[in-house]
């Protein structure tokens, strides 16, 4: 007697598969439908175990990942062949609610092959309780969310992480963690629309300034095919120029929000920016040396950095942030040490040094005495400075602004805080609705900027500073410092500055 199998099959169920097959494919095309665009297939086909997909508003960066995430899962990725299976992985969202089951879940019951599932069901897959889905081949992924505490995150090794929009940097660290056993991969899938993240500073500007060990690509809406071009313009034209950047090109906000609005980009002295070269140990230095007076200001920590900045200023009003030390982790005791030998290799005399007035008189649990006391124990006397914030960032703006504060290309961490430092922002988008803007800095990676503060409210204010001509640091070709005139840029008339005495 033949098998059913070998038993012909008419042209009616002929039909009804081939309905059911297109039945099923409606519900869930399942990877073989996927047809990824340009930056798809290039975010598919790196090999780097670090990568960031950064993009805007509907431009494919969730669909792109979460079909990455089942390539790993089905062990069947369209552009690489060495994927483990099983494959043990970890989907990271905003929260529960939307990211998890509004954005997640549909995403992945939409594009998993049903081949793989269990029984050739979702509901014998996805166990709802773990949130976790189980293919038929042993593999499987967790479903998590920023909301959860991040002890949650510890446990058994992953081979791969997906992060859906940005990580609070917590709980990235601890996931990491459980790569290290299986040396697995994780990425980033993202809109930047949160000033001050970390994954700028740490991911993105890592690989823009040439790290080549971190995949990074930025898609536009507009790389989608399937995102109308009539729809985007109309649903976009509310933004401002920035946030439409951002929702829609993927690029980081640079601007917005920003405290201080001079130019602080490399080179940018030879635009007429707030930015100087590096000259110390040059010939340029000893005119420094010889003809400014030279002062610090600082800004103490142990966990956060501690900062001292070495400025020199002349009659005209105008300060020069040169150099800078940046440590943290380190005692009072080994800071004024190296305090006092980075002032012996510079060979300038400070008249004074001026700190943050709180740090500084806030009493030492372990020795009882000030930090002000340690510091003056190892011959560094700290001035304290002036503490009002508010006022202390107008005296800064005005000074860039007039061309009269300027930051040498040396001090690179004041720079770089410089270019990221932005006033504070309500935590929800309906209180900072309901209220006025923050007149606050945001008290993230300011350690520079207090300082700097501290340091230009030390000075006196200047009188008529409208009226003065701005400092013109120089006017050099691009073929170097040899070309600039010093005469127009280092005069030094005879005078006195009557708040310290000192004579020109």
């Amino acid at each position: 007697m033949p098998n059913r199998t070998d038993e012909p099959i008419s042209l009616g169920q002929v039909a009804l598969l081939a309905e059911e097959m297109l039945r099923r494919a409606s519900i869930s095309p399942g990877l073989v439908a996927y047809n990824p665009h340009e930056k798809q297939v290039a975010f598919h086909k790196s090999l780097e175990k670090e990568k960031l997909f950064i993009g805007g508003n509907r431009s494919g960066k969730t669909v792109g990942s979460v079909c990455e995430d089942l390539m790993w899962l089905t062990g069947n990725h369209r552009f690489r062949d060495d994927i483990p299976t099983p494959c043990r992985g970890r989907i990271v969202a905003v929260d529960i609610e939307d990211g998890v089951k509004k954005i997640i879940l549909p995403e992945l019951a939409k594009w998993t092959p049903r081949s793989f599932l269990i029984n050739d069901s979702w509901e014998d897959s996805y166990d709802r309780q773990s949130r976790t889905l189980t293919l038929n081949n042993g593999s499987f992924v967790e479903l998590m969310s920023y909301e959860q505490d991040v002890g949650k995150f510890a446990g058994t090794s992953r081979h791969f992480i997906h992060f859906d929009e940005e990580p609070p940097k917590d709980i990235y660290d601890e996931c990491l963690m459980r790569l290290i056993d299986t040396d697995g991969s994780y990425w980033i899938s993202m809109t930047p629309l949160i000033e001050m993240s970390w994954v700028k500073t740490q991911i993105y500007e890592p690989w823009e300034a040439g790290d080549q060990s971190i995949f990074v690509i930025q898609v536009d809406t507009e790389d989608n095919p399937h995102v109308p071009a009539s729809s985007l313009d109309r649903l976009t034209r509310g933004l401002s120029e920035e946030e439409r950047a951002a929702r829609t090109k993927g690029v980081f906000i640079t601007h917005t929000g920003l405290v201080y609005q001079g130019t602080f980009s490399a080179k940018s002295y030879l635009e007429g920016g707030n930015v100087v070269p590096d000259f110390v140990g040059s010939h340029l230095f000893q005119d420094f040396v010889k003809g400014w007076g030279h002062f610090t200001c600082m800004d103490h920590g142990f966990s956060n950095p501690t900062v001292f900045l070495f400025c020199c200023f002349n009659e005209y009003g105008v300060i020069i942030a040169y150099d800078e030390i940046y440590l943290n982790r380190t005692t009072v005791k080994d800071l004024a040490q190296i305090y006092r030998q980075r002032v012996e290799t510079l060979g300038v005399e400070p008249i004074y040094c001026v700190g943050d007035p709180s740090n500084l008189t806030r009493t030492e649990a372990i020795t009882g005495t000030t930090i002000q006391s340690e510091y003056m124990e190892h011959g560094v006397a700290i001035a304290l400075g002036h503490k009002d914030v508010n006022a202390g960032i107008v005296r800064c703006q005005n000074r860039f602004q007039m061309k009269k504060l300027f930051i040498s290309e040396r001090c690179r961490h004041t720079l770089k805080e410089i270019s990221n430092y932005r006033w504070d922002r309500f935590s929800s988008s309906k209180i900072a609705a309901r209220r006025n803007q923050k007149e606050t800095p945001l008290k993230k990676d300011d350690h520079c900027m207090d300082a700097l503060r501290y340091g230009v409210m030390s000075r006196p204010a200047l009188e008529g500073e409208e009226d003065l001509k701005p400092f013109n640091f120089l006017n050099v070709p691009e073929a170097g410092l040899k070309d600039m005139d010093y005469e127009l840029c280092f005069s030094q008339p005879e005078s006195y500055d009557e708040n310290l005495g000192i004579e020109w």
